[in-house]
């Protein structure tokens, strides 16, 4: 994961957001690009009353409150051990990031970030999701992976191999639900042909499968969740209740999410 990608923002918690994102290119030897993105064409396009005066005086305010934080960063950054750009874009927070996640190997961003599913949903690299006052991975602990047999969770495996292979103790974790087409003990060989152990732990369900998870992540101390996100219907989830709603609702460690 060389190449780490993070939005940039006023919120309380970006510092959470970049501490992890220097901390994770300390441990790959990457590069981050923190990405401010504010839709200045949109703005001048919904401006409903005021007409292209008004229009102009918002876009000069939103561009020199991104310019300040440009130089913010920059100022703050230029002190890390850690390569780095700042850029800015005229595009909207999920656009700009599906653009610039071409070449990006994850995106780090906060669980409380209104826009997490649409990124998720919209970038074909993984999303690293971090709690709240949680500032960076603890790369010495275990991993737990939330294997069901599904696309998205084998895409989230294979998008955590190099923090897997940082991590000193890999839990592949399944909770008895229903049959499993790809059980994880070939999620396991998977692994071991690129060099990582895990162990294999097949739980019953105790309440939910979310907290079933919760519990499992507190019993092995695990600093990271790999899981895939939304392999039921999204709609679905946000009906009735699933287990990537509740894990995004409630989850106290990163997770690290693929669709």
């Amino acid at each position: 994961m060389r190449s780490i990608l993070c939005p940039a923002d006023n919120a309380k918690t970006l510092d959470d957001r970049v501490e992890t994102a220097l901390a994770l290119a300390r441990a790959t030897d990457g590069h981050v690009t923190f990405q401010i993105a504010t839709p200045f064409a949109q703005m001048a396009l919904w401006e409903p009353f005021g007409g292209a005066a008004l229009s102009a005086v918002a876009i000069n305010e939103v561009r020199a409150e991104d310019e300040q934080l440009a130089a913010t960063l920059n100022q703050r950054l230029g002190r890390q051990d850690v390569p780095f750009d700042v850029t800015v874009v005229d595009d909207g927070r999920v656009e700009g990031l599906a653009a610039a996640s071409r070449f990006a190997d994850v995106i780090v961003v906060s669980l409380d970030d209104p826009a997490l599913e649409e990124v998720t949903l919209e970038v074909r690299c993984p999303v690293l999701a971090l709690p709240r006052g949680v500032p960076m991975l603890a790369f010495d602990a275990p991993v737990v992976v939330a294997w069901d047999g599904g696309y998205e969770s084998a895409n989230a495996l294979r998008a955590s191999l190099p923090l897997l292979h940082l991590a000193p103790a890999v839990h592949l974790l399944t909770v008895r639900e229903k049959s499993d087409d790809f059980p994880a003990s070939e999620a396991a060989s998977y692994l071991s042909r690129h060099g990582i152990h895990a162990d294999v732990h097949e739980v019953e369900p105790n309440g939910t499968i979310a907290f079933t998870i919760e519990q499992a992540v507190l019993r092995l101390g695990a600093g990271l969740v790999v899981m895939g996100l939304f392999g039921k219907s999204r709609l679905r989830e946000l009906l009735l209740g699933g287990v990537s709603r509740s894990m995004l609702d409630r989850a106290q460690v990163p997770l690290l999410l693929a669709h």
